[in-house]
């Protein structure tokens, strides 16, 4: 019986970290921060460049 309840213990055990994990994992996937300050900077070059073409 003792061996018995420290298999059941190790399987929850194991279940607990994995559901751990996972919501950790998932909360980082989702805390992310899309990049588009790099999109504005090519669009801002842009505009300078086209704009001393024209003058």
């Amino acid at each position: 019986m003792k061996n018995l309840r420290k298999i059941i213990g190790l399987f929850i055990f194991i279940f607990v970290t994995g559901i751990i994990v996972t919501v950790i994992s998932i909360n980082t996937t989702l805390n992310e921060k899309p990049t588009t300050n790099l999109v504005k900077a090519k669009d801002t070059i842009y505009l300078i460049k086209k704009g001393s073409r024209t003058v």
